[in-house]
């Protein structure tokens, strides 16, 4: 069967080659169409705190989103009529003008009073928007913003400026996708340098690339096509197709040369390789597609997503290394030429004295990696969990700066708010009230606190006249049936304990829970909400996807192998080399972010593949000729040169990733490039080490142990 497909690609080469080409143009019109969602609230489970009190907001009220107008001094200014002060007629003809213009906007709802700094170099004005709710829609609503503040014109010395963190959102979106065009690009051309590096052939290398690039494109049409955009948290899913796409392209291109050395013609070498890589081509994608199938285990959203797409990716990736490859090696390889690369004949011929030594010093070797083990899980008990927003804002951004100003000048760094619920009637009544009191009277305790904008604030419970102060006084505060209210809390600098948490919010929310209000159900909405919230499902997420991970790897490759032995020669050095990467954090002092909670999935994914070829190749070549060394050798010359590259190429692929200006996938990039150096390293000591003694074990008692 397998012979008449290969034959069937050889005859029908050209005309398979057309219709894939005329696939992959479609596929690259409809992967254009691609969209980013940066909305972090997808990125936790819609029944959490955030999400739910999200909704009830948006429904009790049409603001379900806000801006800030930024209006400074432009400290730059050389014109001589410039601004000098924000107090000038000037400037408050300039508010008065614009304010009337962006009431005009359908999406504008409310626009506040002006706010100015004590300086009078800032102002500020609140636009409270209803922004639809569709993946763009934001985009569209900021656009229409700065287009009215670009028809005004603001007067000569004045800087005018959208800002506001739903802004810095957006501007996260923009960098993702610039980070994901310059990453997929560097990725590209080290990749190319590589594989050019190793076959100091042109037509090789660009047939080798073809896997991972043919892959990119369908894998951006299947996400259209399935109505996935790309979240924050998929900002590397480009670089890991790649690099994946070229480990597949890379074991399958080199047991192909070897082939046409072994063998006479083109047909034949081409069914040979088809023939030896199919079952440790098909454990690896079944093994990989597992671990990154173990992500979809995961509470969060974040976690889910990346399992899904990376898990279409590799399934993508597979069947296109079988349908490619074939078609484009019968239509080329007459214009193959590899030329041998002296540096890489020395790293052969390094790997050749390694089997030698790992076959006469197998414990040795082993034992060595467990010492190291211990010294790495020291470092990965150094390892932190980052949730700053550093990760995705950069310091330096223009709309980072201006955000940064507003907050600083008015003092309102971190804003968060008190939603109350009635359970039972509504919420204007004296014990409702007096439980509200004590409520604040506590949080305005907390020396960050900087100040509180309530409705009941400044009302005295012992008063006749609650009912009325709040229905006629304080109506703007509440919904419709004065059964929901908001109270917002400003603060400083929250900080961060060692387990990246907040200790203020800690407080807070110890607080809310230990001062129940009558009649009243308590909640916490806010961004440190959602970034709080974000942060406990992908640590928890962490250790169930790192469990299933495992436990689908182990499985997987035990049934494909029947044996269980394999199962674990496949897992084991994963788990040895995740500890690795994590220590490498830790030492490095590289924190887990929200970006790279899922790394053990993913390096757990990509790593097995190491395992499953050496495993492999060296059971058949002992099958064959009892001589342990030999078979060593003879695999790590094949699927350890085709390890070797892919690993190389892989790591360069990650460090690309920090090259990016969001700091969480930079971030990510360093762990991902840690974890690959791991998974090689560990791979090529621990796997043939352990097969040494096993065999040499079971070929004694047998007595049939060759010596060489």
């Amino acid at each position: 069967m397998l012979k008449q497909a290969v034959d069937f690609q050889i005859k029908y080469a050209k005309f398979l080659f057309i219709i894939f080409l005329s696939i992959i143009i479609a596929a690259a019109y409809i992967g254009s169409n691609l969209q980013i969602n940066s909305d972090f609230g997808t990125l936790i489970p819609s029944d959490s705190q955030y999400n739910t009190n999200d909704r009830i907001l948006n429904n009790a009220f049409e603001i379900n989103d806000g801006v800030v107008l930024s209006i400074s001094i432009d400290e730059s200014s050389i014109l001589k009529n410039s601004v000098q002060s924000l107090d000038d007629t000037r400037v408050e003809n300039y508010i008065e003008e614009i304010s009337i213009m962006l009431q005009e906007s359908s999406y504008v709802i409310s626009i506040s009073p002006a706010q100015y700094s004590d300086d009078l170099r800032l102002a500020q004005l609140f636009i409270g928007l209803q922004t639809p709710n569709e993946v763009g829609s934001f985009q569209t609503v900021l656009s229409e913003l700065n287009l009215i503040v670009d028809e005004v014109g603001e007067p000569a010395g004045v800087d005018v400026q959208v800002t506001g963190f739903p802004v810095l959102l957006d501007r996260v979106a923009t960098l993702l996708i610039e980070d994901n065009l310059r990453t997929i690009l560097i990725t590209l051309a080290f990749i190319f340098a590589i594989l050019y590096w190793y076959s100091r052939d042109v037509t090789f290398t660009l047939i080798t690339m073809t896997t991972p690039v043919v892959s990119l494109i369908l894998l951006a049409a299947a996400l259209v096509l399935l109505n996935i955009p790309i979240t924050i948290t998929l900002a590397a899913v480009g670089v890991l197709i790649l690099g994946l796409g070229a480990d597949y392209g890379i074991h399958i291109a080199i047991h192909y040369n070897k082939a046409r050395k072994d063998h006479e013609g083109h047909a034949e070498a081409l069914y040979h390789t088809i023939n030896d890589l199919k079952l440790p081509i098909t454990a690896s994608f079944l093994t990989t597609f597992a671990g990154f199938v173990a992500l979809l285990f995961g509470v969060s959203p974040s976690s889910q997503a990346q399992g899904s797409v990376l898990a279409i990716g590799i399934f993508i990736i597979y069947a296109a290394t079988f349908a490619v490859f074939p078609l484009l090696m019968t239509l080329f390889y007459h214009k193959i030429e590899i030329k041998p690369n002296a540096i890489f004949q020395k790293i052969l011929v390094g790997l050749s004295k390694l089997a030698a030594y790992q076959t006469n010093y197998a414990k040795l070797i082993l034992w060595i990696v467990g010492f190291i083990t211990i010294i790495m899980i020291y470092g990965a008990s150094q390892v932190q969990f980052s949730t700053s927003n550093s990760n995705w804002i950069p310091e330096n951004d223009p709309i980072s700066i201006s955000f940064r100003e507003v907050d600083y000048k008015f003092g309102t760094s971190e804003r968060f708010s008190v939603l109350l619920i009635a359970n039972q009637g509504d919420l204007r009544n004296v014990q409702t009230l007096r439980d509200i009191k004590r409520l604040e009277q506590q949080l305005e305790a907390i020396p960050e606190i900087e100040f509180l904008d309530s409705p009941f604030s400044d009302i005295d419970y012992d008063s006749e006249d609650v009912y009325d102060i709040l229905t006629y006084e304080k109506s703007g505060y509440f919904n419709r049936d004065y059964t929901l209210v908001q109270m917002n809390f400003a603060t400083g600098d929250l900080g961060q304990d060692e387990e990246g948490k907040s200790p203020v919010f800690k407080e807070v929310k110890n607080i809310i829970s230990t001062s129940p209000v009558y009649g009243a159900d308590v909640s916490l909405y806010g961004d440190i909400v959602r970034f709080d919230e974000l942060g406990d499902s992908l640590q928890q997420d962490a250790g169930v996807t790192t469990i299933m991970g495992f436990g689908l790897v182990f499985l997987v490759a035990s049934i494909l192998y029947a044996s269980v032995y394999v199962g674990l020669l496949a897992l084991f050095p994963i788990i040895i080399a995740i500890i690795w990467a994590v220590g490498l954090m830790g030492f490095f002092n590289v924190p887990f972010t929200s970006l790279s909670t899922g790394i053990v999935s993913l390096v757990l994914g990509i790593g097995v593949d190491f395992s499953i070829h050496l495993v492999d190749g060296i059971r058949k070549y002992i099958a064959k000729t009892n001589d342990i060394r030999k078979s060593i050798q003879e695999t790590l010359l094949t699927s350890g040169k085709a390890i070797f590259l892919s690993s190389l190429t892989t790591f360069v692929g990650f460090l690309a990733l920090t090259f990016a200006n969001l700091l969480g996938t930079q971030r990510l990039g360093f762990s991902l490039a840690f974890g690959i150096l791991s998974v090689f390293i560990v791979t090529l000591l621990v796997v043939p080490s352990t097969l040494s003694i096993i065999y040499k074990r079971k070929l004694r008692k047998e007595g049939t142990l060759i010596s060489s």
